[in-house]
């Protein structure tokens, strides 16, 4: 099964945050999804490792 991509818009919106907070996540912190260049100007997060992301924050919160 093709993974599925999504753009920073998108997990902006995921998460009631600006797209420059999601790209400052990425760089800051390190436990953050790496991001996925799938050409020189598309780069893009795999819904599965954002979803293990997720996995992982509500683990710990629990």
């Amino acid at each position: 099964m093709p993974d599925t991509y999504l753009a920073d818009k998108t997990l902006a919106e995921r998460y009631g945050v600006s797209r420059n907070t999601v790209w400052r996540w990425h760089r800051e912190r390190p436990d953050f999804p790496r991001a996925v260049r799938l050409s020189q100007n598309c780069t893009r997060w795999r819904l599965s490792d954002i979803a293990a992301w997720e996995a992982s924050k509500a683990e710990v919160a629990a």
